[in-house]
């Protein structure tokens, strides 16, 4: 649902091979676009609106391509030797693919996203592809990959990497972004005892190397003076070529991992829909999830980090500020029986449980990965039943709870949108994070604030005042004073 970005294989980047050249691909964009269906003749559209080059064959970084647009892809296909290849496109909405001059696959008219797949024996050297692509309304996807028996399934140029990703470490941006939200948080925070905490979430850091903003957030956690950090999922493993290459899904594990341990305190972790099923599955436990993104925190929290056993959920108690996280798990796993978007029993009966065994009057924060409440989805989507009671049940548990008790509300990310209200005495909030989302997915109330991430963080530090029951957000980066957000509970 969101751009798919150019992917690398981690393998290559120590290798000799990172450093050969990058296939140019060129691309044409016409707006406006109002049929159904591709252009019958491209010549007749005239001066395209925007032409550039890419090192990819994807949507990414294409701008103000939002409904109702054209693209012409144009590029050489190097064959290193003459074998079969199987391309693969899928794509929301039409496509066509020529190589040679000739139509090798058709998927025109407006549709969600469909896969189609065509084979073709290419000699050795370069063939002229092309790829059209337009997109009517909703959403918009685009997703070309291919094979052959000697080359497992990758993206058209996934073997190198953007120069400026290669190459550059620039981070001057970082520190006057976090000064700019920091001023906001002091003159908020004045004397007030206040708990803090910044949000990465939905870093999808497959293919992108936006790990490095977890390091970014470790200087603000420090700068904030936090209390603890907390990742709420989506580092970026269910996603090509992690899905396919469990060594450069080893990569991105080892690499946010190092981003991670840059902090010298405490991580809470909320599984993300795309924390598993990568490489070879042995990322598809809850076992190793905890093992990797909990567990080597529990001894800096000197018995305060409660990790529920065999599970991803638990809570985390700051005593001497009367203050519990509690983090939960909403994706599939071998104890939700692989459901999509879910809530176990186990979890809630767990959760009840921990809520109401809670000391009188110590706040207590909900976070997850799925935020529960019907404005955490896309517009246009329809999430399965089991999903909806799940989310309906948690929803219900936490009204029930509110009243009478210090319940400052539910934080979540997935959606990649920001929005708060309160509900039934509930406080809800989205953390945008690093991920897109096209604009006609976003419900009413819903924002994105859209930006380079090689030049702009998106973190979000939430600030809470147990005596005087208020929380606030400040946004570091990405929309700045204009994503704050204020609750009381």
């Amino acid at each position: 649902m969101f751009r798919k970005l150019s992917f690398i294989a981690a393998i290559l980047l120590f290798a000799a091979g990172c450093t050969q050249k990058s296939p140019v691909v060129n691309y044409k964009v016409w707006y406006n676009w109002p049929e159904r269906q591709l252009p019958a003749d491209f010549d007749a559209l005239g001066t395209p609106d925007v032409q550039g080059t890419k090192i990819n064959i994807d949507l990414a970084d294409i701008v103000d391509t939002v409904n109702h647009f054209v693209v012409l892809f144009e590029t050489d296909f190097k064959v290193a030797k003459t074998e079969e290849y199987t391309f693969k496109l899928a794509s929301d909405d039409g496509t066509k693919l020529y190589i040679d001059g000739e139509l090798l696959i058709e998927n025109d008219g407006a549709h969600g996203p469909i896969l189609k797949t065509a084979s073709k024996s290419l000699s050795k050297g370069r063939h002229p592809l092309r790829l059209e692509f337009f997109d009517f309304d909703k959403g918009q996807s685009l997703s070309f990959t291919y094979l052959t028996p000697t080359i497992p399934e990758r993206e058209f140029n996934d073997q190198v990497m953007k120069e400026e990703d290669r190459l550059s470490d620039k981070d001057d941006f970082v520190m006057p972004q976090i000064g700019e939200a920091l001023e906001r948080f002091n003159a908020w925070k004045g004397s007030d005892e206040t708990v803090v905490f910044p949000i990465l979430t939905d870093v999808h850091t497959a293919g992108r190397f936006t790990f490095k903003h977890i390091g970014f957030g470790v200087r603000a956690a420090e700068s904030f003076g936090a209390d603890f950090m907390a990742n709420l999922g989506d580092i970026g493993l269910n996603a090509y070529p992690a899905t396919v290459d469990s060594d450069y899904a080893q990569f991105i594990v080892s690499s946010t991992r190092e981003q991670m341990d840059k902090y010298d305190g405490v991580w809470i972790y909320t599984p993300g829909n795309h924390d598993w099923d990568a490489g070879d599955g042995t990322f598809f436990t809850e076992d190793y999830l905890s093992e990797t993104f909990q567990k080597p925190y529990e001894g800096r929290a000197g018995g305060r980090l409660h990790l529920t056993p065999g599970k991803t959920y638990g809570w985390y108690d700051i005593p001497e500020k009367n203050f519990r996280i509690v983090f939960l798990n909403s994706q599939a796993t071998g104890t939700q029986g692989g459901y999509y978007y879910i809530y176990g029993e186990e979890q809630l009966d767990w959760l009840r449980n921990l809520l109401y065994s809670t000391p009188e009057g110590m706040t207590v924060l909900v976070t997850s990965h799925l935020m529960p409440h019907p404005l955490g989805v896309w517009a246009n989507t329809k999430p399965a039943q089991s999903r909806v009671e799940s989310c309906e049940a948690l929803m219900g548990l936490l009204s029930e709870y509110a009243p009478g008790h210090n319940l400052a509300g539910m934080v979540c990310g997935d959606a990649h949108v920001n929005f708060s209200l309160v509900e039934n005495g509930v406080n809800c909030y989205v953390s945008q994070g690093y991920g897109w989302v096209s604009p006609d997915l976003m419900l009413p109330g819903q924002t994105h604030a859209f930006f380079d991430y090689k030049e702009t963080l998106c973190i979000d530090v939430v600030a809470i005042k147990p005596a005087k029951r208020e929380v606030h957000t400040f946004r570091i980066g990405a929309g700045g004073l204009a994503y704050d957000y204020k609750f009381s509970y």
